[in-house]
């Protein structure tokens, strides 16, 4: 009985070990707070907008005056390179990171798997089952059209709609939409989705770079319809009087990730997961979305009664789909931008 007794215990610590669920996991708020005092610091690298981090960090350090944050604000594709060569060179100097192509550092082992509490508020889908990051906000990916030359009974109801005769050469869409493209595959299929979108191809799309220069240029009538738009950029711009609205009924209407991890040999350990866990808090979230971010957390409400989850048939976009370029390359091949 003894010797199962030892071999239980020493396949629960080489679990917890594995899966980086030990003791610092454990923690209570005031223990890791505690311990982060000591350090003092946290680095965070972020994809996020300047504007936005500020807010969030200036939440977080009201709440631990004691511990200092500094951004980095790069993109999410630099953020990976910045840090693989980092690692590479021995020295990690990132505590915490964000942004969407951070799979690619998990995937290389540079990544610590840490179980928060507040990740119990995020369902399946926008958390990693194996604890290294969770969604720090999210984008939603549907069709957008010009209220003032559509209306709302003539508008497309789903993706097939826009292959329609009447709405040739009357799309916008950006010259980048990747992963837009990578997430339509993965839900229909490879065939049915090559299928669609070389037939959406063939709808003279209006090319530009960049949803927010398409978005104005939806509402000032350059092209009635947009193929790829955010709600949440929409309802700003319908604050301000722009004839511009969303398709709800969209399936699937997909979801982009703004991952939040901790680097595997994060400098300050105890202020990563400080920083980490207010960060996907109902008060930093609360925050966030202050500043028209989109929360999957479950008990922080929708920007507008619309974007209810519940409401919508949102997908969360494969991390992994950022760590390869191999949809890059068939967008363009398909969509003849090469």
């Amino acid at each position: 009985m003894r010797t199962y007794r030892r071999l239980c215990e020493t396949l629960i610590v080489a679990a917890c070990l594995f899966f980086g669920i030990g003791a610092a996991s454990g923690q209570s708020e005031a223990e890791l707070a505690q311990a982060a005092r000591k350090e003092g610091k946290v680095m965070f690298w972020s994809a996020m907008r300047i504007v936005d981090n500020q807010a969030l960090v200036e939440g977080f350090e009201a709440k631990y005056p004691f511990i200092k944050v500094e951004v980095f604000r790069a993109s999410s594709e630099k953020l990976v390179n910045r840090a693989v060569t980092e690692s590479l060179a021995g020295k990690m100097t990132a505590d915490v990171l964000n942004g969407f192509a951070l799979k690619a550092l998990q995937n290389r082992g540079m990544l610590q798997a840490y179980q928060s509490p507040e990740a119990a508020y995020y369902p399946p889908g926008f958390k990693d089952p194996q604890h290294h990051w969770v969604s720090l906000y999210n984008g939603y990916s549907t069709i957008g059209y010009n209220t003032k030359l559509i209306s709302q009974g003539d508008a497309p109801k789903n993706w097939p709609d826009l292959l329609q005769p009447r709405w040739k050469g009357q799309i916008g869409m950006d010259k980048e939409e990747y992963f837009w493209y990578a997430g339509m595959l993965k839900y229909w299929g490879e065939q049915k989705g090559k299928n669609y979108m070389e037939s959406l191809a063939r709808q003279q799309i209006q090319w530009r770079s960049g949803h927010s220069l398409l978005a104005n240029l939806m509402s000032t009538g350059e092209f009635p319809l947009m193929a790829i738009v955010y709600p949440d950029r929409i309802e700003q711009m319908k604050t301000n009087g722009e004839p511009v609205d969303w398709v709800r009924s969209a399936d699937p209407i997909l979801v982009n990730l703004g991952l939040l991890v901790i680097a595997a040999k994060a400098p300050h350990p105890n202020s990563a997961k400080l920083f980490f866990n207010y960060s996907i808090s109902k008060e930093g979230q609360t925050i966030l979305r202050t500043r028209n971010r989109v929360s999957a957390r479950t008990d922080v409400p929708p920007l507008v009664p619309d974007m209810d989850p519940k409401r919508l048939r949102l997908v969360p976009l494969d991390p992994e789909i950022a760590t390869t370029t191999k949809y890059n390359e068939e967008f363009q091949s398909v969509f003849g931008l090469k």
